[in-house]
């Protein structure tokens, strides 16, 4: 019974420590995983907004020398209108046209083609667009708006110049109007990998310079909440802000071979696990033949010292030891050879497991010597009855050999482990001068035959 607590324990033991390597070695498998995951995809969201800083920067700078040519001589910008903007627009990525607006009406659009709706148009008809001329107007430097629908169709980001110039009978600046420069902004977003980023939802927000609002222009603005990322966007005096969550696009790949690895080692596990309990019983096994009488399969000298130790060392411990003699062995042995002895202390064996059941042990102490442990028994009247009914099992199960028949003939004496015995040794003598005595009063029998 201690025994298979222990092994269940351990059993339990082993599991629990498989479960849990297995289980952090999976999480550090995965969390690898994600983590080179995130790396990549880091790595090509800095692309993405690299790529977007730059066109943007690029064509607001190409812009500026256009802006520059209308400051210092507004009068030949307007003759040569076609010709400036034209090579611009040769030089420039995502602009799709340019426009002259003196006194912020729009009087000169290049290409004019697709464009005509916007010439006259007036910023002071429209508020929004209004604030972010004067804006530009105020800081004297480029603003990027938008991405703002465009009153000629599509949406466009719009760089907007404000134009000083001064006069030849004063050094004061006075303010002309401005240059506008419509970059295409769906085309900006597809071709910067924006739009077509399939490893992140991404959302873009512009702050805006003018009262410091935000606002989410791209994407879902649930991302801003929580986002696995969030950069910020340079723009010539601006910013935007880009947030993204990731998408584990080969998770699929990745928990499959997680599954694997999981499958995989708890099937090592499982052999590991049986292979203990090959072990387990190998050495049980071995421990029981070291236990064991080779001949009777009973308990040997060694375990019942040690059984007889274990409850000597049990507090207020009573129990009765018997020691039997089979009487008459050695003439067996001699006249029928020891084959024959060896079957009769067999025989002996059975019949004494037979009677003794759940009383106690029945051990071989060597030879033709037997103990047996009473656990359950330690009155001497009861004692005594206990062994009338060996003698009689004895006599009434007679042993056969060839043609014969021998009745065993048994000598038993016993001894209680109580206060007056201070050891297992002196129990083991008292028993065994109480087998003595009791062999000394009854008639010696080496064989009777029916």
């Amino acid at each position: 019974m201690r025994d298979k607590v222990i092994f269940s324990v351990l059993a339990v033991l082993f599991w629990i420590i498989s479960c849990l390597t297995i289980g952090m070695t999976s999480n550090y498998f995965i969390e690898h995983q994600i983590q080179q995951e995130k790396t990549r995809i880091i790595k090509e969201l800095d692309i993405v907004r690299f790529n977007l800083e730059a066109s943007i920067f690029m064509d607001t700078y190409l812009a500026d020398s256009l802006a520059t040519v209308v400051s210092l001589n507004p009068k030949f910008a307007l003759d040569k209108w076609n010709e400036i903007a034209g090579k611009l627009l040769k030089k420039a990525r995502y602009v799709r046209n340019v426009g002259l607006a003196p006194n912020n009406i729009i009087s000169n659009i290049y290409p004019l083609e697709g464009n005509e709706a916007a010439i006259g148009f007036n910023y002071a008809s429209r508020p929004e667009q209004l604030k972010t001329v004067l804006f530009a107007k105020q800081q004297k430097s480029v603003f990027i708006a938008g991405p703002v629908n465009l009153i000629q169709g599509g949406t466009g980001l719009i760089a907007r110049y404000p134009i000083f110039y001064n006069t030849p009978t004063s050094d004061n600046e006075y303010y002309w109007g401005g240059v506008s420069v419509v970059m295409d902004f769906d085309r900006l977003l597809f071709e910067t990998g924006i739009t077509n980023f399939n490893d992140a939802e991404i959302a873009l927000m512009k702050i805006n310079n003018i009262d410091g609002s935000r606002q989410v222009f791209y994407g879902d603005e649930k991302l801003f909440k929580n986002p696995d990322l969030e950069y910020p966007i340079q723009l010539p005096n601006g910013t935007w802000r880009l947030a993204a969550n990731f998408i584990y696009s080969n998770m699929s790949q990745v928990n499959f071979m997680n599954n694997v690895f999981v499958s995989a080692s708890l099937l090592v596990s499982l052999i590991l696990f049986g292979l203990l309990v090959l072990l387990f019983r190998n050495y049980k096994h071995k421990e029981m033949l070291t236990l064991r009488d080779e001949l009777t399969h009973l308990p040997n000298r060694r375990y019942v010292m040690s059984k007889l130790n274990e409850l000597a060392a049990e507090k207020e411990s009573q129990f009765t030891l018997l020691n039997i003699d089979v009487n008459g062995f050695k003439y067996i042995n001699d006249t029928l050879g020891h084959d024959a002895g060896d079957k009769f202390l067999k025989h002996i064996a059975k019949i004494l497991t037979n009677e003794t059941k759940t009383h106690g042990t029945v051990a071989r102490y060597g030879g033709d010597e037997f103990l047996i442990i009473l656990t359950n028994i330690d009155i001497p009247a009861h004692i005594e009855i206990f062994i009338s009914q060996i003698r009689r099992a004895i006599k009434t199960n007679p042993f056969h050999w060839e043609e014969q028949i021998l009745i065993p003939s048994l000598s038993i004496g016993f001894a209680i482990f109580k206060e007056e015995i201070q050891s297992v040794e002196q129990l083991l003598s008292c028993a065994d001068a109480s087998m003595y005595t009791q062999k000394q009063r009854s008639r010696r029998k080496t064989d009777s035959v029916l």
